[in-house]
């Protein structure tokens, strides 16, 4: 049975944009687009509960985890995303207390806004790791949040990027990674860029943070 998503979301371009790539994510999904908390709590009780909330923090109606509170309350059992503007790391912690699974900035491509969503429908939580490269001391408590551990297939890796991964992890540098998997440089190179944009980060130190934060299991091979 194809999933159902509910986004919560003033913007109409954000509407557009979210739908579209919840449309490639899940081909003949249903996908229900309100724009004020009370249409979203309405769409609620009057069906099921959706596999995935998306809500904006900030709406005509509501503001902050006020929105969060009254999803959670209307239905408990159904995940909620945030997808704001502010990807501070107060806020974000303040969302993940509040029972948020997810948060993905709208600063975000689009690759990576649809990695995030992969992670999060799979039923992994995500937080954009350049948040915690930058705050990892005052994000001590998301530890918690994020215990989980997550299938890199989620990201929508291959069976040898996910092997190009498993030695980034070990500090492996190309070179060695080439002997290593018998590969050509240059597909390492692609498989790398690929690897560090399923991640959503820009380098291999990025790339370890967050597979660490989000709890990335990558098994040995043969395991």
């Amino acid at each position: 049975m194809a999933r159902q998503f509910l986004v919560l979301d003033d913007h109409p371009f954000v509407h557009t944009a979210l739908g579209q790539m919840l449309a490639d994510l899940e081909p003949g999904g249903r996908i229900t687009l309100t724009h004020r908390l009370e249409q979203a709590l309405s769409s609620l009780r009057q069906n099921p509960a959706p596999d995935l909330i998306l809500a904006d923090l900030h709406l005509p109606d509501a503001n902050g985890t006020e929105v969060l509170t009254r999803l959670r309350q209307q239905r408990p059992e159904a995940p909620i995303a945030v997808f704001s503007a502010h990807a501070d790391a107060p806020t974000i912690l303040r969302c993940l207390e509040a029972g948020a699974i997810g948060y993905i900035p709208k600063t975000h491509s689009s690759d990576a806004v649809i990695n995030a969503l992969r992670l999060i429908t799979s039923g992994c939580p995500y937080v954009p790791p350049e948040v915690l490269s930058l705050h990892a001391n005052s994000l001590s408590r998301l530890e918690a949040h994020l215990a989980r551990p997550a299938d890199p297939r989620h990201l929508g890796l291959t069976d040898r990027q996910i092997d190009v991964l498993r030695l980034i992890l070990r500090g492996l540098p190309n070179k060695l990674i080439c002997r290593q998997l018998r590969l050509a440089e240059g597909t390492v190179k692609v498989h790398v860029s690929a690897v560090l944009r399923a991640l959503g980060v820009r380098n291999r130190t990025q790339a370890v943070i967050a597979a660490s934060r989000i709890g990335l299991d990558v098994p040995d091979q043969g395991a």
